[in-house]
């Protein structure tokens, strides 16, 4: 069936209302942007208090590959990302619009830790389900 492009144009507007809602069931893709593999990725809608399970489960996601994500239901558009890496650094981005931004990149802002790096300036392990 072919929409005359006129008719097409004129629905699209009554049809914006509901791009949010559409977008929320549509998976994103999280990229690792790190030249390290991750060993944890975690999503949860801002403003809650918990990350929640390791969405890798025993997998390693590998510089520069991406892992499909659903956001739950119901947690509306706004989330935060964590992504920690196999040399305990750790990529973290706050309040990003899943609806607006389908594709994720996530790098550390740090550098990697050294061995000249002293003890008292090493970041403690992550600890899972907490939020910093």
């Amino acid at each position: 069936m072919n929409v005359p492009p006129v008719l097409a144009l004129a629905l699209v507007p009554m049809l914006m209302p509901y791009a949010p809602l559409l977008a929320q069931t549509q998976p994103i893709r999280v990229v690792n942007a790190a030249p390290v593999s991750a060993t944890g990725l975690y999503l949860a809608p801002t403003g809650t208090s918990s990350w929640g399970g390791n969405l890798l489960g025993v997998l390693t996601l590998r510089p520069g590959a991406f892992m499909s994500v659903q956001p739950g239901d119901g947690g509306g558009c706004r989330f935060d990302v964590r992504l920690v890496l196999r040399d305990g650094r750790e990529a973290l981005r706050n309040d990003v619009d899943v609806c607006a931004e389908r594709v994720i990149t996530m790098a550390p802002d740090a550098p990697p830790p050294t061995a000249d790096t002293p003890a008292a300036t090493a970041r403690p392990p992550a600890v899972p389900g907490a939020r910093p």
